[in-house]
């Protein structure tokens, strides 16, 4: 050990991060960059499209294995290495290990009884050489197509870093980035503004109005030469009459402060519209570190404000966009309605009202919201359904929840016809539909810790889980797969198991394709006539145990 240290400390001395190599052989065609914005978080990393899964993955650096991750959901099937200049990569959605890292994780999985582990080696007990094939690319985890994620992170601090930066052959960019709109906002009761969102085609020929403290939002994508998804823009910068207002720049992003993406963007027009509008202005708390220079903006009745845009990608190509804003101060602008109790953000809140409590711990809201209690009798549901608050105003951690059951509910959970798992707080979606939440049941009330606001109602599950075989046959040979499919109507797979002749099996889940799977040769079975028993649990303890006889040639 004393050896492999000194090795790294030399090593450490001489790696350069420019050294390092792209992780596949193929043309770097990218399909998502670093801290493009995503549903409560900016992206960690690049990811690299590839034709098919299967691309052979190879290490940029010496370094070791630190971290194997296996999970259905997240990156599927992740890899972390270790290099010796401080830094550490990490390899998404693979398809499959190399077989010196395949067999130390089956090997900790069959010691767990578990597909999904979080594993460590030990340091340096799985060396790796720059340029050595490490895996091969998939789509496992939550990938919607063929690609590898590929991250570098600080080692010490655990902090994505871009990873343009790094790579030997940079990704071809002489696009600047485009500009699709431009939002204006009011910041305070006492300021006016035409508060809409503006196309590019009508903002640079428009004048805004507006008054007092104001605040400017831009909806803006990246293009790089090659592949054609729009991609994250690195720094934004808002001029006015030639002086810097405001200026971000998407370098170093923790994964602790990730969700304040929610007060980076105009969550709300996300929620109505799905555009990601990029806000030039800062909520109270917001902790993001990106942010370099930040002034209010104040328009005073009759002045002209000549506005500008600057947009930076990675590469340093330029878009600028001009606007002009007019200072009036009785202007006809559309009153600002807001409806219950407001609630600080820095302080711990609790409302109360029609039997429900919601328990707000402090710093949970970017600034002051305003919230209200409503029911309502619904007759989709036929429940009583609770609107708390608005689904388009963020919530960064979890609050408290809680709502009555209703009598014929409590009647049968005391009579035990249901089982308090099975009885639970649900939230509303679109068309609806109904997503699982949790929660407690304490005799008269259920309590919950949901992350976001809008409709929620008590529900009820006792549907246990489907489960079929997606084999087309029963005669199976070695390249086979075994594939056992497996559904639930409502809260969802919480547990599953897999069993062939009594012994427990590994078998991955693949939940967008809504089966569990491994190929027979992987299973250790010989030629001859076995069973398969899986048992499946989801998340209200409802238990299907299922049964399937197939032979192997």
């Amino acid at each position: 050990m004393k050896l492999f240290m000194a090795l790294c400390c030399f090593a450490a001395l001489s790696v350069k991060a420019q050294d390092y190599i792209n992780p596949m052989d193929i043309p770097v065609v990218l399909s998502a960059s670093y801290a493009e914005l995503r549903a409560n978080h900016f992206h960690g990393g690049l990811d690299i499209s590839t034709p098919h899964i299967g691309v052979p993955v190879k290490s940029v650096a010496d370094g070791y294995v630190s971290r194997i991750k296996v999970s259905p959901y997240g990156y599927g099937y992740g890899l972390y290495i270790n290099h010796y200049d401080g830094h550490t990569t990490v390899y998404g959605h693979l398809s499959e290990y190399a077989p010196k890292i395949d067999s130390v994780i089956r090997k900790e999985q069959f010691r767990l009884k578990s597909f999904d582990v979080d594993y460590f080696p030990e340091e340096g007990a799985i060396p790796v050489s720059k340029g050595e094939v490490i895996a091969y690319s998939g789509n496992s985890g939550g990938s919607l197509g063929p690609h590898l994620h590929f991250e570098v992170r600080d080692t010490k601090t655990e902090v994505p870093l871009n990873p343009l930066g790094f790579l030997a052959n940079k990704v071809a960019d002489h696009k600047a980035p485009t500009v699709y709109g431009i939002k204006a906002y009011s910041l305070d009761d006492t300021s006016s503004v035409d508060e809409k969102y503006y196309e590019l085609k009508s903002i640079e020929n428009k004048t805004i109005n507006a008054y007092g403290h104001v605040g400017f939002g831009v909806n803006a994508v990246d293009f790089f030469d090659v592949g054609g998804r729009p991609c994250g823009v690195v720094e934004i910068s808002l001029y006015d009459n030639e002086i810097l207002m405001y200026q971000s720049r998407l370098e170093s992003i923790s994964f602790d402060d990730t969700r304040y993406i929610n007060s980076f963007v105009d969550y709300a027009e996300v929620q109505r519209t799905n555009r990601y509008i990029q806000k030039s202005f800062i909520d109270p708390n917001n902790k993001l570190n990106i942010y370099k220079v930040s002034k209010p903006i104040i328009i005073k009745d009759g002045e002209l404000h000549r506005m500008r845009y600057e947009l930076k990608d990675f590469t340093g190509n330029v878009r600028k966009v001009n606007f002009t804003v007019k200072g009036v101060k009785d202007g006809d602008y559309e009153p600002v309605i807001r409806r219950g109790t407001r609630v600080s953000w820095e302080h711990d809140n609790v409302l109360c009202s029609l039997k429900v409590v919601i328990d707000i711990p402090a710093g949970n809201f970017y600034k002051d919201e305003y919230l209200e209690i409503v029911r309502e009798d619904s007759n989709v549901f036929k429940r009583p359904l609770y609107t708390i608050g608005s689904k388009e105003i963020p919530v960064h951690g979890n609050i408290g929840l809680t709502l009555p059951v209703p009598d014929d509910l409590k009647q049968k959970l005391a009579d035990s016809s249901l089982k308090p798992r099975q009885v639970f707080i649900a939230r509303t979606g679109k068309k609806n539909s109904l997503g699982y939440v949790g929660g407690t049941f304490d005799g008269e009330n259920i309590t919950a810790k949901p992350r976001y606001l809008g409709n929620f109602l008590i529900a009820v599950d006792t549907i246990p889980p489907r489960v079929v075989t997606k084999n087309t046959a029963t005669l199976l040979s070695q390249s086979n797969n075994v594939m056992v499919g497996i559904s639930d109507n409502f809260s969802g797979i919480e547990k599953y198991n897999v069993y062939i002749d009594g012994e427990w099996k590994i078998f991955e889940y693949d939940y967008k394709n809504a089966r569990l799977i491994s190929q027979v040769k992987k299973l250790g079975i010989k030629s001859g006539t076995h069973t398969l028993v899986a048992k499946i649990e989801d998340a209200c303890g409802n238990l299907t145990e299922w049964e399937w006889k197939f032979r192997v040639k």
